[in-house]
């Protein structure tokens, strides 16, 4: 830590997200962790993750404040901002600092840097980059020693109110792919990688759910190895998977990589980007992962493929001329590789700090982070140009944007046989089937089955399709329960299970809709009004696995109709 410590610069007025504004001359007593970060960055990702121990382990006495440091335009505004902490399900207040006052009054450089301020409001530590969770650790219980000593310290935990997203039957969808099934366009099932449920559906093209794989954290990139298999980037848990269907049979393909963002097969290989540490990889045939592409730095340096350099690839597809086509989110790149080993070049894409929106030729075009690259029936490259909410295509060796409007961070893409594309579009929780060519687009309506569980006291409901008939004024028994894949309940930061219900139409529920229990599976009963439309019951369940900790998540949705007399 600083032998001399200087004065901390006093927060900026700014707008917040999950706390009424904060200052640190309020926060005197506490001690207090300053993360600045952007929220494309997969660094500030990971160090968002690493964070969550520590918060907890030390929820009484030091106050995590996010400082959002945007990177690119579509950060700034405080929307994204509020987007990106549900997405990332960051459990501290954040500051909105479109301005960089923040940033520039504590020479801060770099993404993600940590400052650590103690009790009396001096700068103790700054670190930048992931992996100091167990410096910080040590640094706080130092500083918590010295202000008891002083008496000094002011205990209890500062409340917020966490971002929250996703409602419906999908939260912040990752990745899409698609898998024809049979000689007509109708006959194809599609994959959603159900981000922010940690989960995976298999649907109909209508959205009806074939199959869910549930208990897999943050997943992204998914793709079909056959009608009959799945190959899934378990993101949150540095995993990549293969799972039969319908059975879920898993086998770990590897544990080694940083933050699997997408997966294909090309020349018999399973290929992945990894956007942790900016390289691409491919599964040998003896189940060893060997690097294909990527020095291992964030730029944009084009050439022979193990010395070339990367920057976050986030999306990938093999090309009709069997190349395999990725993009780079932070250098808002569309590059390809044209064989194993062999060499990158880049298409459109400028650098690290080259973003913007144009159409054009190669020297004119740019993207601002795309996360999803998809191939269309001709050959195009098409683009989920995600910070830019388009969707886009390099035809021709010049980009164009196709002229459909609504797409809020776009993430993933997938083409259906007919030639229509599949768009996640994850901040609008929902997956969206576009036609390139005349610009129409309309949402798919990704559902299940009708629920087994019944409103007490009101007799066994009548279920039709997703639809749960029950009585007004009744209770809805919910059981809900999660894999907890060997990690432990994390109780901390208090109760380590919370249960919330929310209703499309408040008068569906008759009472407190929220319950904090100490142990799984969760048991409530949801008290009922009247009237009709969904209600959604969230399962949220803190768990640590030494020193890794998780916020697992999973959702039930029922549409409901509550009639006034007794069925």
């Amino acid at each position: 830590m600083d032998a001399a410590r200087v004065r901390a610069p006093e927060l900026p007025d700014g707008e917040w997200v999950g706390s009424a504004p904060l200052s640190l001359a309020g926060l005197r007593g506490k001690v207090v962790l300053l993360h600045f970060w952007t929220a494309g960055c997969v660094n500030c990702v990971h160090v968002t993750e690493e964070l969550r121990a520590l918060e907890r382990r030390y929820r009484e006495v030091l106050v995590v404040v996010g400082v959002h440091a945007p990177k690119f335009p579509h950060e700034r505004s405080t929307a994204a901002v509020r987007a990106a902490a549900a997405r990332l399900r960051i459990e501290h207040p954040v500051l909105s600092d479109p301005g960089l006052l923040a940033w520039d009054a504590y020479a801060v450089r770099a993404w993600p840097t940590l400052v650590l301020v103690d009790v009396t409001g001096r700068v103790a530590l700054t670190v930048a980059g992931e992996g100091h969770a167990e410096q910080l650790a040590a640094a706080i219980d130092v500083l918590v020693a010295e202000a008891d000593v002083a008496r000094a310290l002011r205990r209890g935990a500062v409340a917020i109110a966490p971002a929250g997203g996703g409602t419906g039957e999908l939260a912040f969808p990752g990745k899409v792919a698609a898998c024809r099934t049979g000689p007509g366009d109708a006959d194809v099932v599609i994959a959603v990688a159900d981000t922010g449920h940690d989960r995976v559906l298999v649907t109909r093209p209508d959205g009806e759910v074939l199959h869910e794989l549930g208990g897999l954290y943050q997943p992204q990139g998914v793709g079909f190895d056959g009608p009959d298999a799945l190959l899934v980037c378990e993101t949150g848990a540095a995993r990549v998977w293969r799972i039969t269907l319908p059975g879920g049979e898993r086998t770990l393909l590897t544990d080694r990589l940083m933050s699997p963002w997408d997966v294909v097969r090309w020349h018999g290989h399973v290929v992945i980007a990894e956007a942790g540490r900016h390289r691409l990889w491919a599964i040998d045939r003896d189940g060893e992962p060997q690097i294909i592409a990527g020095a291992g730095g964030e730029n944009l340096v084009d050439g022979p493929a193990l010395g070339a350099l990367l920057a976050q690839p986030s999306g990938l597809a093999v090309t009709a001329r069997d190349e395999l086509a990725f993009v780079d989110a932070e250098a808002s790149a569309l590059r390809v590789l044209d064989r194993p080993g062999g060499l990158v070049r880049t298409l459109v894409g400028q650098g690290l700090f080259v973003s913007g929106a144009d159409d054009g030729d190669a020297g004119r075009a740019r993207l601002q982070h795309p996360l999803g690259v998809a191939v269309a029936p001709d050959g195009a490259l098409l683009v989920a140009d995600t910070y830019n909410g388009l969707l886009r295509v390099w035809r021709g060796e010049h980009l164009w944007t196709i002229p459909v409007d609504g797409f809020t961070e776009p993430g993933g893409l997938a083409v259906l046989p007919g030639g229509r594309v599949l768009v996640a579009d994850t901040g609008n929780h929902r997956v969206v089937a576009v036609d390139p060519v005349g610009g129409d687009a309309v949402a798919v309506d990704v559902g299940r089955a009708g629920s087994a569980d019944v409103p007490a006291g009101g007799g066994a409901p009548a279920a039709t399709a997703v639809t749960l008939v029950g009585e007004a004024g009744g209770v809805l028994d919910v059981e809900l329960d999660l894999d907890l894949e060997g990690d432990e309940l994390d109780g901390l930061g208090g109760s380590p299970v919370r249960v919330t219900a929310e209703a499309s139409d408040p008068g569906l529920l008759g009472g407190p809709a929220s319950w904090a229990l100490d142990a799984l599976p969760a048991r409530v009963a949801v008290p009922l009004g009247h009237g009709s439309g969904r209600i959604t019951v969230e399962l949220r369940v803190a768990t640590c696995d030494g020193p890794l900790c998780r916020l697992r998540r999973t959702q039930r949705a029922y549409d409901v109709v509550l009639a006034e007399v007794p069925l």
